[in-house]
């Protein structure tokens, strides 16, 4: 599988320029996060994926591990410079569906480049950032992504920091 990054998920991602006083607090939760370790090799198994995962560099603001498996390949991210509300509030969203996952603010998302590439996120604020899961179905097959997207939110953000 190809990487599943997706260009424009970091756009503005120092947009509405936070203060130098609010910086470290807001990278303090998630710093300490790797990607490639938000799950367990187990976890990863029953999905399906083939650890161990490959990091993602392509967006420097947005580090990620993107991991191959069937039906779908995943895609973990943190931002430490943004929150749901904040990408909320770019135009790049083909969906922006606002949620609550484990009492925090998370959406379900397709980029507009995404559309038709069977490709969806779910993002949620954990540790004064995001943690984003995109799913992409490797056989297109008709499967939900956003529904796998989702649940797999649900078992990073058990783990995560608030």
């Amino acid at each position: 599988m190809t990487s599943v990054s997706l260009g424009g998920c970091a756009l503005d991602s120092k947009a509405g320029g936070a203060s130098a006083v609010e910086e470290p607090v807001r990278t303090v939760g998630l710093a300490k996060i790797d990607p490639c370790t938000m799950l367990t090799e187990a976890e990863l198994t029953a999905r399906g994926v083939l650890p161990p995962g490959q990091p993602n560099e392509d967006i420097s603001s947005e580090p990620g591990c993107d991991f191959d498996g069937e039906p779908f390949g995943y895609s973990f991210y943190k931002n430490q410079e943004m929150t749901v509300g904040r990408y909320g509030a770019q135009s790049n969203w083909a969906k922006f569906e606002r949620r609550e996952l484990d009492g925090r603010p998370a959406a379900n998302t397709i980029d507009r480049t995404a559309v038709g590439a069977r490709i969806c996120s779910t993002m949620f604020d954990a540790g004064g950032g995001v943690i984003t899961v995109t799913a992409q179905e490797t056989d297109d097959e008709g499967r939900d992504e956003c529904a796998e997207s989702w649940q797999v939110a649900e078992l990073i953000a058990a783990k995560s920091p608030r």
